[in-house]
């Protein structure tokens, strides 16, 4: 729910650094560039839109894919 929370808010609230794109799971480790990222892939949970800081705030690392 603190998630889905935080996620609410980077999208109302973006400050403009860019958007990125991350599974809205418990376990998610990573944000994505891209909505089609192949680490995407089995993200079982909605996939949402935030800014990169707000995916930093909430401990995400850029995808291994997308380096």
């Amino acid at each position: 729910m603190k998630t889905l929370f935080a996620l609410a808010l980077a999208c109302c609230f973006s400050s403009g650094d860019g958007t990125v794109y991350v599974c809205d799971s418990p376990s998610s480790v990573a944000y994505h560039y891209k909505r089609d990222c192949r680490g995407l892939n089995n993200c079982k949970h909605e996939v949402k839109k935030t800014t990169v800081s707000e995916a930093e705030k909430l401990g995400l690392k850029l995808c291994g894919w997308e380096d």
